[in-house]
């Protein structure tokens, strides 16, 4: 590791992070939103109408009796009509209904979130359906709705994803410890709002210098890629499917400094526990 580059970039992002808490939140003028300008001028992302991505939301009780597709078409006070509306093969919406699969239309129900403070609607987006569903973080057995929601203007977007080896034994420069440190503060998990405030003003300084949104990492589907957009009227839901969450599988590997001596488990992979043969360097079933 270089820790000069690393202690430098470091420096920067506490700086910068102290400022918008402490002192300044709006109009700020600091070296790492320059950092990023210049970042975002070589990096930009061009997504062409029609694209299609995909937004998540885990049904629940509230949205499987007002906004589920089923409800809607064979409750009580259904008609044929309805029913016969729902089984048409025209009719794309699966799960929830195309309002239900979208962005809140009443900006009172937003909350504060990665890029948007609370009451702004933003369009939270995934690349693959995979990803969008393991950012609502579905538990065994929830409901998930998956929609896919196409861009229906051209957009042009501030991509942060740039590829960067984080591994922190690599080499790397100031400007690219600087933007690992960025990724993390929009890929992080958190429950807590304060965490948000760091991305949530760059998030504004990339619609103040006219992009449509922006693309970050996430960091609970690893390779997966999420976007926010700025304006939701540039992108619609075109179809929606109902999904349930049968199994998880989980794979966890040795924490930094675990050791083990007495040849019990020290992986779990897809669920089941393993120890590595030291005489054949091979992972094998561990007993339990």
């Amino acid at each position: 590791m270089s820790s000069q580059n690393y202690e430098k970039a470091q420096e920067q992002w506490n700086s910068f992070c102290d400022n918008i808490k402490y002192r300044q939140r709006y109009f700020i003028s600091h070296p790492v939103l320059d950092i990023l300008k210049s970042v975002s001028k070589t990096s930009e992302m061009i997504i062409d109408p029609g694209k299609i991505y995909y937004r998540a939301r885990i049904i629940d009780d509230n949205a499987a009796k007002k906004e589920h597709m089923v409800a809607r078409c064979f409750g009580p006070d259904s008609t044929e009509a309805d029913q016969e509306r729902y089984r048409n093969k025209a009719n794309k919406f699966r799960g929830l209904s195309k309002e239900g699969s979208y962005v809140p239309p009443d900006p009172n129900q937003i909350k504060d979130a990665r890029s948007n403070p609370k009451f702004i609607r933003y369009l939270y987006i995934a690349e693959s359906p995979t990803t969008a569903v393991f950012e609502v973080r579905p538990i065994l057995h929830n409901a998930v709705n998956v929609s896919g929601i196409q861009v229906k203007k051209r957009l042009v977007i501030a991509n942060i994803a740039v590829d960067i080896d984080m591994n922190p034994e690599k080499e790397k420069s100031m400007q690219e410890w600087l933007l690992c440190f960025i990724q993390s503060a929009f890929s992080s998990p958190t429950n807590n709002p304060d965490d948000y405030l760091s991305s949530q003003i760059i998030a504004e300084y990339f619609r103040y210098l006219g992009y449509d949104g922006i693309r970050y990492s996430s960091s609970l589907h690893r390779g997966g890629y999420n976007l926010t957009i700025y304006d939701v009227s540039k992108c619609e839901a075109v179809f929606s499917t109902d999904l349930r969450l049968e199994t998880i599988k989980i794979f966890l590997r040795p924490a930094i400094g675990a050791e083990n001596i007495d040849g019990r488990f020290e992986y779990i992979v897809d669920n089941i526990p393993m120890r590595m043969d030291k005489a054949t360097g091979q992972m094998i079933e561990a007993e339990i």
